[in-house]
């Protein structure tokens, strides 16, 4: 199942036209995200990739291809289940610069907060309620690729994580630095008339009951 949508922004850029993203539902511990933004990427700030995270990433995504290869040739069925990633490029605060992030609620108001960094790097919460109870989540995000080109950049990851068929809705986000210093903030809605992609009416992309199993 794809879920698709395009994301505004909290207040209007000229340097950003667009940011469109995909959530693929595809098997019973991992879903795929896609973002595409279209605008002048010179003008934004993002952040490097770290050497030893995209080695670590790129090991991964050979073992997710030989998966997939051997299902082809019929030698596994059902949902694949590609694993957690090396907890290699865990970090904090990525969102102080240049990054997308997924959000996906459960039936029992927790909520999870996934962000996906350029440079590879990633974060992973659990949250009890609005903003409080904070962990870390156990969970891991691959970066499958990015490109930056003069108008276009596109980020796609998978996110490893148990509990993806359980999920009822997603919000899915991005925070934007420019080079001259100022951020730009976008989510499928902005209700709260500020930045807040915690607020529940931002988890706008619903999921009906045994669409993600």
């Amino acid at each position: 199942m794809l879920l698709t949508s395009s994301l505004k922004p909290f207040a209007p850029t000229d340097r950003v036209a667009s940011i469109d993203a995909e959530v693929e539902i595809e098997g019973r511990s991992w879903i795929g995200v896609r973002f595409r933004l279209a605008g002048v990427v010179d003008q934004i700030q993002v952040p490097a990739a770290v050497p030893e995270i995209v080695d670590a990433q790129s090991r991964a995504q050979a073992e997710f291809a030989a998966a997939v290869l051997e299902r082809h040739r019929g030698g596994t069925s059902g949902p694949l289940n590609i694993g957690p990633p090396p907890e290699i490029g865990r970090a904090d605060d990525l969102w102080r610069t240049t990054c997308f992030e997924v959000f996906a609620r459960l039936p029992d108001g927790r909520y999870v907060e996934f962000n996906i960094s350029p440079s590879g790097q990633w974060a992973a919460y659990q949250f009890e309620s609005y903003r409080a109870g904070r962990t870390n989540l156990d969970a891991g995000v691959r970066l499958h690729s990015f490109s930056a080109r003069e108008d276009r950049l596109e980020l796609k990851a998978i996110l490893n994580w148990n509990d993806w068929p359980f999920v009822v809705a997603f919000g899915l986000s991005a925070v934007i630095e420019f080079k001259a210093g100022n951020i730009s903030y976008w989510a499928l809605r902005h209700p709260s008339g500020r930045p807040d992609f915690h607020y529940s009416d931002n988890f706008a992309l619903a999921v009906r009951p045994g669409e993600s199993r």
